[in-house]
């Protein structure tokens, strides 16, 4: 199989397949019918097993943790459950004395972006108060009272904030749950209720369509003007026609395209780019990312997904992918540098030639590339000169089932670098899909500095396909499938949009909706905007989300 897939041709067997059947994650929140050997809820219509079961009836029930709200389900590899108050995690060998449960960290996802506020603003030791260290604040009276006999730090965590009036409610959060002061409501308890942090932290987000009817489209970007730009990879065309990397065949047509986004309007500003699709004009390759120079001018990068020798089949057209461009004026478009080539001759990783250019970055002066099927960082200068500036190594994973070898096998996962940013620190930050079998939970965050071997940032995120930082320094991170590409063939097609606070601190801001999302961008006004359809032609968007 292919090391690539960043191409998303991988996908070109789903996208017809599964068309808009629903997914795992829109089932899992859809009321379910009742499970034999499980204790049904009719009052939400969700089902709870085994250990969940086992820990809820233990540790608080109803009144701590509230009714189901989804049904299992599993994110990053991690199989979990919401209920109205909490949200369950099995994390095997973590805690068998509690059924190797452990409850997610609502109150801090929850609270991320209000760190700056006074009430989450470290605090003083009080007189008559449990102070944290950990955390720097206090905890008192019928809060406190209330986290010591009815579960204390295994159930809500440190203390995040001192009490402040919420609304029209005292209330204090943790890093598992907000205290909320009723009075009168329920004396036996301290008059504490806990608040309802599993219905927010579900809650979908607001999207907007800013634009419709896109083939393909991938990267997204801002030009200074304060237009969007979005790369439409096309559908493809009459031909000639090549194998595609999975078998199915893909062939020739100029109609890829850039449009640019502004004022309620979308426009294709260039267009007869190359393209290379399906039959049905899905899972196209072609422009797969865009960027603005600081004269308001568009480069591109027009992607392969092959060995750069497959070019050749495909006549006069091979020559026109694998490339980063310019667009001039007119929608026209020249050749900056040929990718594919610097591949054939240098193969970087070493394994192989196999050129899917998919990423561009502009600097002052030279250009950034990421190749996913070099599992390379490239530098571009005006000339047209490649240099190397890293290069992403495969990592060890377990072996799907169906492979059909021993328990216990591993295999290697491509990196398969799909983004690049610059981050606050001047450092380049790249996110990998991972090649196959996709693992969820194991593609990781790379910081790349010139001169210097890439390290490895952060990890545990499941085929990201785009970054971006936010005005505040946070790193937004896309997943094309949150569950993983495998997971897909199941009807799991949504991804996710998840943020990284300055503090580290990780934010699942969108984890359904978002059917093969494939761009990200966040606005001058700090809105987040994301490609979605990104697999499909003419249903293609581009989404504004609300948090």
């Amino acid at each position: 199989m292919s090391k690539r897939l960043a191409s998303i041709l991988a996908l070109a067997l789903l996208a017809g397949a599964l068309g808009g059947s629903a997914t795992a994650s829109a089932q899992t929140t859809e009321p379910s019918e009742p499970i034999a050997g499980c204790t049904y809820f009719a009052e939400t219509g969700h089902n709870l097993c085994a250990g969940f079961r086992a820990y809820w009836e233990r540790y608080g029930g109803l009144a701590l943790f509230g009714y189901p709200i989804t049904e299992e389900f599993s994110e990053n590899g991690v199989t979990m459950q919401y209920f109205e108050r909490a949200r369950f995690e099995w994390h095997p060998g973590a805690w068998p004395e509690r059924w190797d449960v452990l409850l997610g960290r609502l109150g801090a996802e929850l609270t991320a972006e209000r760190q700056d506020e006074a009430a989450f603003q470290e605090a003083e030791p009080r007189p008559g108060a449990v102070y944290f260290a950990e955390t720097g604040h206090n905890l008192s009276a019928g809060f406190r009272a209330y986290w010591e006999r009815f579960g204390g730090l295994a159930i809500f965590g440190y203390p995040i904030s001192e009490e402040f009036v919420e609304g029209d409610l005292v209330v204090q959060y943790f890093e598992r749950a907000r205290f909320e002061w009723h009075p009168g409501a329920w004396p036996e308890r301290y008059d504490v209720l806990l608040g309802r942090l599993g219905v927010e932290r579900l809650t979908v987000p607001a999207f907007e369509a800013v634009a419709e009817e896109l083939d393909n489209p991938r990267g997204l970007t801002f030009g200074p003007d304060g237009a969007l730009y979005v790369a439409e990879a096309g559908r493809g065309g009459e031909g000639p026609c090549v194998a595609g990397p999975e078998g199915n065949e893909v062939c020739y047509g100029p109609s890829g395209a850039l449009t640019r986004i502004a004022d309620g309007l979308q426009e294709r500003v260039a267009t007869g780019l190359p393209s290379l699709a399906q039959a049905d004009g899905g899972s196209a390759l072609g422009p797969h990312d865009i960027a603005v120079r600081s004269d308001g001018s568009l480069v591109a990068v027009i992607g392969l997904g092959a060995n750069p020798a497959v070019r050749n089949q495909l006549g006069e057209a091979g020559a026109n992918f694998g490339l980063l461009v310019s667009i001039d004026e007119e929608g026209g478009w020249t050749a900056i540098a040929d990718l594919a080539a610097y591949e054939a001759a240098n193969d970087p990783d070493g394994a192989g030639p196999d050129s899917n250019p998919y990423a561009v970055l502009v600097e002052p002066d030279r250009y950034i590339v990421v190749d996913a099927g070099a599992n390379a960082l490239l530098a571009v200068t005006a000339d047209g000169s490649i240099s190397t500036l890293a290069v992403f190594p495969p990592q060890e994973v377990d072996a799907p089932p169906f492979l059909d070898v021993p328990p216990g096998t591993k295999i290697p996962a491509q990196s398969v670098p799909t983004t690049v940013v610059k981050g606050p620190d001047g450092a380049y930050y790249v996110g990998e899909l991972t090649g196959f079998p996709f693992p969820p939970g194991m593609a990781r965050i790379w910081r790349v500095v010139p001169g210097e071997e890439p390290e490895v940032w952060t990890t545990g995120f499941t085929n990201i396909i785009d970054l971006a930082f936010g005005p505040d320094g946070s790193l937004y991170v896309l997943e094309i499938a949150a569950n993983g590409l495998l997971a897909a063939e199941q009807g799991d097609i949504f991804g996710a949009l998840i943020r990284i606070a300055p503090n580290g601190e990780r934010t699942t801001l969108v984890n359904q909706g978002l059917v093969f999302p494939s761009g990200l961008a966040i606005g001058p006004d700090g809105r987040i905007y994301v490609s979605a359809n990104g697999t499909s032609a003419a249903e293609g968007q581009v989404v504004r989300i609300e948090p």
